[in-house]
């Protein structure tokens, strides 16, 4: 089938910028700044480890702000595919009509409920567990949200100019808290984490090895994600929805992720079967705080780990994440099924009581907001 790619991507386009007019306030000033600093190099195709003069970032962001205030209030557009007016969301039937062609698209809902668009180059594509995977480069079109990771229904999309971001920006940043894990990590694949920071150069390619190889372990995220059965039916997806933006869709998300990463067929299950010593380093050195305040045993556990291999007490302390995170799931569950008509406000109120407040996660959870 012949595609007009511009068309396409114009299109595309134009519903990300929609997207990101009605959406950009969900983000903290840090979190939006950050992501624009990418989406402005995406733009302008200049590599993760180059930083644009910041005259002309300072100028384009503001370009792009004038450009939010015309699409404000917009409702992003179904997209004309050869004569098809397919709905933007409908990502698995737009595939199907781009089948045939090297274009793959990428559709759904993210934090906060912000959709998300893209559309990009397949380059590599296997079936995992039941699901196919699609590992796509040289996007043409995306929003200022840019994950390494997504699922639409029984396939799992992996962006590797997303990945390669996300890890060159925690290399640029190397808090202290994470230097270790990181340069234990990237050392796995002979790589010195101090050296590749201030040179990058040469040492690139095997930067990007890196990429390709962490982004296939992360793809487990999504398999035991897809594998997780503590909610029932399209649960989830009304849990997130009608407490988008609230402490509570952040906490639920956070405890579906320790669920998807502790599964059997989830991360740490695939990196101890593999003994992916370099994953464990990554895995501790991207948690967020929250992940950390749900799940702390992992991280003097990887520590000792790196210290002294043993990979029989990082199962365990896997067994012991996928536990709590079923405790939780399934109290959250319980809580939402007892409030009789699911009014939003008294879930909200009692599952901050409930299940929230024992933890002592509060600040965790104001930081991750706060991005």
């Amino acid at each position: 089938m012949s595609i007009n790619i511009v068309n396409l991507q114009k299109q595309i386009q134009l519903n990300c910028h929609i997207s990101d007019a009605n959406f950009s306030g969900t983000f903290s000033l840090c979190m939006l700044l950050l992501r624009l600093r990418n989406l402005y190099k995406w733009e302008l195709r200049i590599p993760p480890w180059e930083e644009p003069a910041q005259s002309d970032l300072l100028q384009w962001v503001e370009e792009r702000e004038k450009l939010w205030m015309d699409l404000e209030g917009k409702t992003p557009s179904s997209l004309n595919v050869n004569g098809h007016k397919l709905d933007c969301m409908e990502a698995l039937e737009i595939n199907s009509m781009l089948s045939g062609t090297d274009l793959f698209y990428g559709a759904g809902l993210v934090t906060g409920m912000k959709p998300s668009y893209f559309l990009a180059r397949p380059v590599e594509e296997w079936e995992q567990d039941g699901l196919k995977v699609c590992i796509v480069d040289h996007e043409l079109s995306r929003d200022i949200f840019s994950a390494p990771l997504m699922r639409q229904g029984d396939q799992i999309i992996a962006r590797r100019q997303s990945m390669a971001t996300l890890l060159w920006d925690e290399v640029l940043e190397l808090r202290g808290s994470t230097c270790k894990a990181l340069a234990f990590a990237f050392a796995q694949y002979g790589l010195d984490l101090h050296r590749l920071r201030k040179f990058p150069g040469n040492q690139i390619p095997k930067f990007y090895e890196v990429v390709d190889s962490e982004l296939k372990t992360w793809v487990h995220h999504e398999t035991g994600e897809a594998n997780v059965d503590v909610f029932p039916e399209d649960m989830w997806q009304r849990m997130v929805s009608e407490q988008a933006n609230t402490l509570v869709e952040v906490f639920v998300r956070a405890v579906r992720d320790l669920l998807a990463d502790t599964h059997p067929l989830g991360v740490l299950g695939h990196i101890v079967r593999e003994r992916k010593s370099s994953s464990l380093g990554f895995y501790i050195a991207f948690m967020r705080p929250l992940s950390k305040a749900l799940y702390p045993e992992i991280i003097p556990a990887v520590n000792d780990f790196m210290n002294s291999p043993d990979w029989e007490n990082i199962e365990q302390v896997r067994l012991s994440g996928y536990n709590r995170g079923r405790e939780l799931a399934l109290g959250r569950v319980d809580i939402y099924q007892s409030e009789t008509g699911h009014d939003p406000e008294a879930v909200r109120e009692k599952v901050e009581r409930k299940l929230i407040r024992p933890l002592g996660i509060l600040d965790s959870l104001d930081e991750e907001i706060q991005g």
